[in-house]
């Protein structure tokens, strides 16, 4: 697969380790990922700081008007009323590309359902 992958994350603020590790797992399914993307009010959360040092990529912070002007591939009813978009997940990793990008995994839920991790890709960031 070329290009750059992205993967997007959303998540509660009860989400730990454990739940951010198992959405990107179910994600990424082997594939080479260049970086983590999160809305800015959530990018200095400790699990997914913890994630990132961990698998030792960089972290993006997505601001909130990209997010809400980003179209997602799923729609959320909870995730429509406090976010405005259909997945934080899916927006995360498509807002982060200057060309244009397509997601190539939907939004993935964690088992605990407290995270979830999309991944997209495109050719720069």
């Amino acid at each position: 697969m070329g290009g750059i992958i992205i993967a997007g994350f959303g998540f509660r603020a009860s989400a730990d380790l454990v739940s951010l590790t198992n959405a990107f797992e179910r994600a990424a399914d082997g594939l080479t990922v260049a970086g983590f993307a999160a809305p800015a009010d959530k990018i200095y959360h400790p699990a997914l700081t913890a994630l990132a040092r961990h698998c030792d990529l960089p972290l993006y912070a997505v601001d909130t008007k990209t997010i809400k002007a980003t179209d997602t591939a799923t729609r959320s009813a909870i995730v429509l009323e406090k976010r405005q978009t259909g997945s934080v997940a899916e927006a995360a990793a498509l807002a982060l590309f200057n060309s244009t990008a397509k997601l190539i995994c939907i939004r993935q839920i964690s088992a605990d359902g407290r995270a979830a991790c999309a991944l997209a890709t495109g050719e720069s960031l």
